[in-house]
């Protein structure tokens, strides 16, 4: 993880979960929700479409998006261990270091992190927004006692794949936001999109 981003001290007097990396992914207890979503505003009962349909993990543990792992890294809430089975199938785990949490090293990601980073400072709650055409859902308070209030993608997409997420909000009554990034800064900018019903002029 990029440390442009790592202005907060960590507080190690928190109580801090363990963040589960195996085969290419991060999970969390789900015994461990209650506390994420009061102390951290992070909630892990919205997973992608994508999960909800090839489920084949341990049941007691929930995908988390890389983007808020790195949040509950940062500030202090999580720390991530790796688990590996070894040739005599014994399981080994290891605490990683910031510097070793192997999140993907691309501009796209940066933008992804940053964004996440900038909603979650403000109080929101962020999820998975693939079923509403977007990178994330956005919520005023715990995605378990309201809806989204926004679609959110991080930019750059294609003029038709706007209009499709725009029509998508229009249908589900969500604002659309259009998210982006500069290499000079880590503060996102915002667009915000509106279909236009010229009957209403």
């Amino acid at each position: 993880m990029s440390h442009e981003i790592l202005e907060v001290p960590v507080n190690s007097e928190k109580r801090k979960v363990e963040i589960c990396h195996v085969t290419g992914r991060f999970f969390a207890s789900k015994s461990d929700c209650p506390y994420l979503e009061s102390a951290a505003h992070v909630c892990l009962n919205r997973n992608s479409a994508e999960d909800d349909k090839n489920w084949h993990y341990n049941s007691n543990l929930l995908p988390i998006l890389d983007e808020l792992v790195a949040i509950l890294v940062e500030f202090g809430f999580a720390n991530v261990i790796r688990l590996e089975t070894t040739p005599d199938r014994e399981i080994q785990r290891k605490t990683l270091e910031i510097s070793e949490i192997p999140f993907e090293n691309s501009k796209e990601f940066r933008t992804k992190r940053l964004v996440v980073r900038d909603f979650w400072k403000k109080g929101y709650f962020i999820a998975d927004g693939t079923r509403f055409g977007g990178n994330y859902l956005v919520y005023t308070s715990s995605p378990n006692t309201c809806h989204a209030e926004f679609v959110l993608i991080c930019a750059p997409i294609t003029d038709e794949e706007r209009i499709s997420a725009m029509r998508c909000c229009n249908q589900v009554k969500k604002t659309l936001l259009l998210a982006t990034t500069s290499s000079e800064s880590t503060q996102p900018h915002y667009t915000q999109c509106t279909w236009f019903r010229p009957e209403f002029y």
